[in-house]
């Protein structure tokens, strides 16, 4: 039987502190707390002082962009850079280990950065493939990407549905299994949607995660309830903050904010400010940041309980196109938007082929780890 792994998020209080804890499951019984979510402040703080200290210990899931990799963004806009490839620079062909580092490091970090001051992006994926004396090029179709929270659950699909092509192909046309496949290059072709100036005070979308669940959304534009009234007060307080000024405690609204666990990867919802105890009456409100961690708005959560619980892994979901079958929403999200993988497109090369580029622009691997080049317009 498949082990099946779930996580708890719970606050215990001792004495006078106040302890947050990630609690692992395997098959309904308690494993192990996880050593990098755990956080111990005074039990009357507000629930924020949990979170204040995440990027100085290495937890956040924010990135930094100094001034450097803010000139290396706007040089990749100028020069109408769209397309990146990652070459793996090891002596012998180690397609498992590239693929692995570029699934789970370097793609999705790339994504986050071209992200910054964007609306969304749009990304399409290819792999470089020897196989028997052949060479082949595996592309998938465009996938829009809505909500930076959103890449690494969307890289896994991109990545798991080209391989499974691949792997179909390859033992159809070539009678070898996948294991025989070298992959040591690969592209990605990434669209910057950027933020228009009057666009800065739109609220984005939901991560995937929580807008399957229904539970929230945006406030109408001219909204004169109290609940718009509370939420842009509260905003004023989070989008100008200043030290020792916290949101009056006359304002009766409960607030969340969102977290990755370091360690899983696991996103998750947790209390920023709690003032109300009345959970089906208390304007209830999740903030949103951007990848870098500025304040994008808030997005009202209609109701608090279907939007904090966790989707029950008893559940298959099946796809009504190609009858796939997922136990996660996300990704029967994420399938039904790349249309099944129908636009995914394979060509034949000629191995001894030499690509030429005239508009190259190195990346510092000091920055971003990997050895990325982006290809410009030609001139």
């Amino acid at each position: 039987m498949a082990r099946r792994t779930q996580s708890h998020f719970i606050f215990d209080v001792e004495e006078n502190t106040r302890i947050f804890r990630h609690q692992r499951f395997v098959n309904g019984t308690w494993r192990t707390d996880c050593p990098t979510c755990e956080s111990r402040v005074p039990s009357n703080k507000p629930y924020s002082h949990h979170w204040h200290n995440d990027a100085i210990n290495g937890r956040s899931h924010h990135i930094q962009l100094g001034t450097e990799e803010k000139l290396i963004l706007q040089a990749i806009e100028n020069q109408g850079i769209e397309v990146f490839i990652l070459c793996d620079g090891s002596p012998s062909a180690r397609t498992n280990d590239f693929l692995l580092d570029a699934g789970m490091e370097a793609v999705p970090q790339m994504l986050r950065f071209l992200s910054f001051e964007t609306e969304k992006l749009e990304a399409s994926i290819g792999f470089y493939v020897d196989v028997k004396n052949e060479r082949m090029y595996y592309e998938s179709s465009p996938l829009s990407i809505e909500h930076h929270l959103d890449i690494g659950e969307a890289v896994d699909m991109i990545f798991s549905m080209l391989l499974e092509k691949i792997s179909n192909y390859v033992l159809l046309q070539q009678r070898v299994p996948l294991e025989a496949c070298v992959i040591r290059r690969m592209k990605m072709t990434v669209k910057r949607h950027c933020l228009l100036p009057q666009s800065n005070v739109t609220t984005p979308k939901l991560p995937i995660q929580y807008r399957v669940k229904n539970a929230a959304g945006c406030l109408a534009t001219g909204d004169k309830t109290s609940s718009n009234e509370l939420a842009q007060l509260a905003e004023h307080y989070l989008k100008y903050p200043k030290p020792g000024r916290d949101i009056p405690a006359s304002l009766k609204i409960n607030l969340y904010s969102f977290r990755v666990c370091s360690t899983s990867k696991e996103l998750y919802a947790v209390p920023y400010l709690l003032r109300g105890e009345d959970l089906e009456n208390t304007p209830t409100f999740i903030i949103q940041t951007d990848v870098g961690g500025g304040f994008r708005g808030l997005l009202e959560v209609r109701n608090i309980r279907k939007f904090l619980r966790t989707d029950s892994l008893d559940r298959v979901f099946e796809c009504r196109q190609c009858q796939s079958h997922f136990v996660d929403r996300v990704h029967l999200f994420l399938h039904k938007q790349i249309d099944c993988g129908r636009g995914f497109m394979v060509w034949h090369m000629d191995k001894d082929a030499i690509e030429l580029h005239e508009n190259c622009l190195p990346l510092p691997k000091d920055y971003f780890k990997f050895e990325w080049i982006g290809v410009g317009r030609k001139f």
